[in-house]
């Protein structure tokens, strides 16, 4: 019998240049529960999401047109892994989780580790960005959780799968996105960035050899969190504002500038490119995001409402521009190219940034990770938060995501590459800025 394919989207395209020059691209989600998940039920659990969602359970075939094709039944490493620890240990156990490579390509798109303490469980979910970005990752832990709790209520894997309905409703790819936005020319929609005039800047760092992936982490606590959402409120701001402010002010303190400076600079924000569709869903785990790039002048004197008023006229223009559509058109456009071509295109490109040792920082806000509570049969996530993908220098990204009203910021970075030291300090300086 021959293994099922799939077609590989625009975007997966795009994710699997990206995990050859820029980054370990998977992305990751920590979930803290009272004790009592069920490693028997949260396995069979894992199995069956893979049948709903068989992209999880594919590799992904490098070709000219490249494609999914799905692992027969009795190959693939394990899926999902049991530990025990003290309570003191088990977040330092999630980041090594979190570090350790795994292979993005060959497969599974998906792994689980249920980290068991005295008093909680930390279920770290870890899915490789090549199918799926941060709203297929939330999409996920949602369809685990129901798959979980109709487990524990005895219902069988055949009444499961049979309720989750047709999978033709279902899609992956992005041209539904254009035909909701009104955009029946692709190519008229893609924009060629017209922002290069702003300094080239970059996270300081030594391109060499990749050797150690690293995941800092900063948890602000609940008040703190909500002292910064009510602030944003009365300044008319979002919270995405403020976070995008902090890391702009904190950025200026510590990059390195590609001459002549301007006093204009730039970020790469990725943007959910769901908000074009009626229900906000696909409906299966994919990549459905677009990057814009907010500029601002910045003046390394002003205070943080000065920052700020730039960052919202900014965001305000991108918003009133259909966000992310044009780097959405640009990925349909490579699309039509071979993959070869493509790929030696993004060589260049990143063997450039790596002699200048220069690449645009990033932020990714994954936002809340669940607006409900998330449940696992009778027990609920208590507190969580989610990782951007470990880069390669130059390459740096700012994680950001909240859950249960705490704000949590996450840089993966490889050592000794970019220094730890450093990146600490960073994180610090971005926590700074948000008091």
């Amino acid at each position: 019998m021959e293994n099922r394919k799939y077609s590989v989207t625009p975007q997966d395209r795009m994710n699997y240049l990206l995990s050859l020059y820029s980054a370990d691209q998977q992305i990751n989600a920590v979930l803290y529960f009272p004790v009592g998940i069920s490693e028997e039920i949260l396995e069979q659990s894992i199995k069956i999401t893979l049948e709903l969602q068989p992209v999880l359970n594919s590799r992904f075939v490098e070709n000219d047109i490249p494609y999914w094709e799905e692992h027969s039944s009795n190959t693939s490493s394990p899926i999902c892994l049991f530990v025990k620890g003290n309570d003191q240990e088990l977040e330092m156990m999630a980041i090594d989780f979190i570090q350790e490579y795994g292979d993005r390509i060959q497969g599974p798109m998906v792994q689980a580790k249920l980290i068991r303490g005295n008093t909680t469980d930390i279920l770290v979910i870890k899915i490789s960005h090549l199918c799926s970005d941060g709203v297929g990752v939330k999409e996920y832990i949602n369809l685990l959780g129901t798959v979980y709790t109709q487990l524990s209520l005895g219902e069988s894997k055949d009444q499961i799968i049979k309720a989750y309905g047709e999978a033709d409703k279902r899609f992956r790819d992005q041209s539904p996105v254009f035909k909701y936005a009104g955009i029946s020319d692709v190519k008229s929609a893609y924009r060629p960035n017209q922002e290069q005039q702003a300094s080239l800047w970059s996270f300081p760092s030594q391109p060499n050899k990749n050797a150690y992936p690293k995941m800092s982490v900063r948890r602000m606590s609940h008040e703190q969190t909500l002292r910064l959402i009510q602030w944003a409120k009365a300044q008319q701001a979002t919270l995405n504002d403020i976070i995008t402010t902090a890391y702009f002010r904190a950025l200026s303190h510590f990059t390195v500038y590609a001459e002549p400076r301007t006093a204009e600079r730039m970020i790469g924000i990725t943007i959910d490119l769901r908000r074009y569709l009626p229900n906000r869903t696909t409906g299966a785990v994919c990549n459905l995001s677009g990057m814009e790039m907010p500029v601002i002048k910045i003046d390394d004197n002003e205070s943080f409402n000065q920052t700020l008023g730039r960052v919202k006229q900014s965001m305000d223009k991108i918003k009133s521009q259909n966000p992310g559509l044009s780097s959405a058109a640009g990925m349909e456009l490579l699309a039509n190219m071979k993959l070869s071509a493509v790929k030696e295109m993004y060589k260049q490109q990143y063997e450039q940034a790596f002699k200048m040792g220069m690449a645009l920082p990033l932020l990714t806000n994954f936002g809340i990770i669940a607006n409900e509570p998330i449940q696992f049969g009778d027990l609920q996530a208590e507190d969580g938060y989610m990782t951007s993908p470990i880069m390669y220098a130059p390459f740096f990204t700012l994680g950001a995501s909240s859950f249960n009203g705490r704000l949590t910021l996450t840089i993966g970075y490889h050592s000794p590459d970019t220094s730890e030291e450093l990146v600490e300090k960073f994180l610090d300086s971005v926590v700074n800025e948000l008091q």
